[in-house]
């Protein structure tokens, strides 16, 4: 844990130098036009591979109707 252990029950937090902020949010460690960068890209590889496999679906299904 990067804050360490701490319940919160019969410690006085401020004797270290601590403090509580009551009713704030921590900032997102997370850069949001990365993951939709990486989002876009996974998908676009999905639709690629579904083609992919819908043409040789598609291939073998022409295949088959040759010999007949």
């Amino acid at each position: 844990m990067n804050s360490g252990l701490f319940d919160g029950v019969g410690m006085d937090i401020t004797s270290d130098g601590g403090k509580f902020t009551v009713g704030a949010l921590e900032m997102s460690n997370v850069d949001l036009s990365t993951e939709f960068t990486q989002m876009i890209t996974t998908q676009r590889g999905f639709q690629a591979n579904s083609r992919i496999i819908t043409t040789s679906d598609t291939m073998l299904e022409e295949l088959v109707n040759l010999k007949r």
